[in-house]
């Protein structure tokens, strides 16, 4: 029997892709409860020295700090073994770092959803051909596994998360594919690039393509989701109180939640493979994003209006899509930075003016050009290694439709 996938996604990559892999096992005999218990109590007493002790998870060498100080008392306390020691403080570590790094941190984590930390060939092991799976040197018997397991036949086997859901148990394995250690990007790897699209997203649309002739507008469905959103929240105003305590109430709030994001599911899935599709017809084959790392940061400079729409946007959502499509395809997507891509002139370098509303002029050269289509130009130079004229597409002066904007797809 093979159970739905839905967890099955594609994580960022570059060279080649790693995904998550959702694995249904039956560990009986395996005696999970108890080590389950012992495993989470753990995690939480590491927390709390982690807490209390005010560490900083991005120093160097913290993580030796840890081992230092945890290793022995998990083993002696809990009775765990050396390899699950080791991945218990890792597990704890990366929780405690996540909510460091948090700007708005919130209150301290607690520990709800049980999870385990396992590390490949060591806690665990995985047979992708034969489907045989071992947890802490015990056969354990795998009931379930995603419909396209075939797919990923020969990747690697990296680390996995042992999680239970609704009384049932699951291992979430990340795999990757074979990496080949190459010089200059696109060398050594064989694969030769023949030729390459921008994308930039924003909450009006994304667009795809390399100059200011050759690019395609992809509308997005941010304000359908939004309008769903505002719905719930309305409903929330309305019975401030009554809505926790009323089920029929609540069931209405989960339904518009879910409806928000259930089109903002579908919207990014077939944004990126129309974006790949896209590439395709151009006779492309390296697709280059926007790294978007630490976004997040300035989030909380921004108006509440917009600030909820970014939330609700998620863009690397419609990032990871892509990957996923770019990868089952054969196609390459790399990550250059962002800033001033909107407002830099892509002929002579030099910050534009906004003239009107999205339509950006150079005060120097006199190029001007929609902020989307000067974003995709220069991403796309970015993309090529290089910021100099020399590298840059050539680009002409359009007139704009009467609302400042290129035609939309």
């Amino acid at each position: 029997m093979e159970t739905r996938d839905r967890t099955h996604r594609e994580v960022r990559s570059i060279d080649g892709g790693i995904a998550t892999l959702s694995v249904k096992i039956r560990p009986s005999g395996l005696g999970l409860p108890l080590l389950v218990e012992r495993y989470m109590n753990a995690k939480r007493l590491v927390l709390k020295w982690l807490f209390e002790s005010r560490i900083n998870p991005n120093e160097k060498g913290v993580l030796s700090m840890v081992h230092n100080n945890m290793y022995r008392v998990l083993r002696e306390k809990f009775s765990l073994n050396s390899r699950l020691a080791e991945d218990c403080y890792r597990d704890a570590l990366a929780l405690y770092k996540a909510w460091y790094n948090n700007p708005r941190k919130g209150r301290y984590p607690v520990l709800r959803n049980v999870s385990l930390w396992l590390t490949s060939r060591y806690s665990f092991s995985l047979d992708l051909e034969k489907m045989k799976c071992t947890i802490l040197g015990k056969h354990v018997e795998v009931t379930g596994y995603p419909h396209n397991i075939g797919f990923y036949r020969g990747w690697f086997v990296k680390e996995a998360r042992l999680v239970k859901r609704s009384g049932e148990w699951f291992l979430k394995v990340i795999v990757s594919k074979e990496k080949k250690r190459r010089g200059r990007r696109g060398e050594g790897d064989g694969f030769t690039p023949t030729g390459l699209v921008a994308v930039d997203i924003n909450m009006s649309g994304v667009v795809v393509g390399s100059d200011d002739e050759h690019y395609v507008r992809i509308p997005t469905r941010l304000e359908d989701a939004h309008h769903y959103k505002a719905l719930a929240e309305l409903l929330q105003r309305k019975y401030p109180k009554r809505w926790r305590e009323s089920r029929r109430i609540l069931n209405r709030i989960r339904h518009f939640h879910n409806h928000a994001g259930n089109i903002l599911n579908d919207s990014a899935r077939k944004t990126g493979k129309l974006v790949v599709d896209i590439a395709e017809g151009m006779n492309a084959n390296v697709i280059v994003l926007e790294n978007l790392n630490n976004m997040i940061t300035c989030v909380e400079k921004l108006g509440k209006a917009y600030r909820d729409k970014l939330y609700l946007m998620q863009y690397r959502r419609i990032q990871y899509w892509i990957e996923w499509q770019a990868l089952k395809r054969g196609l390459k997507v790399i990550y250059v930075n962002p800033a001033y891509t909107s407002t830099q002139c892509p002929k002579c370098g030099v910050e534009m003016r906004e003239v009107r509303h999205r339509w950006f002029k150079c005060l120097k050269c006199g190029y001007e050009n929609d902020r989307d289509i000067i974003a995709i130009i220069n991403l796309y130079i970015r993309g090529r290694g290089s910021l100099t004229l020399s590298t840059a597409p050539q680009v002409r002066d359009v007139n704009p439709n009467q609302w400042g904007e290129p035609p939309t797809l």
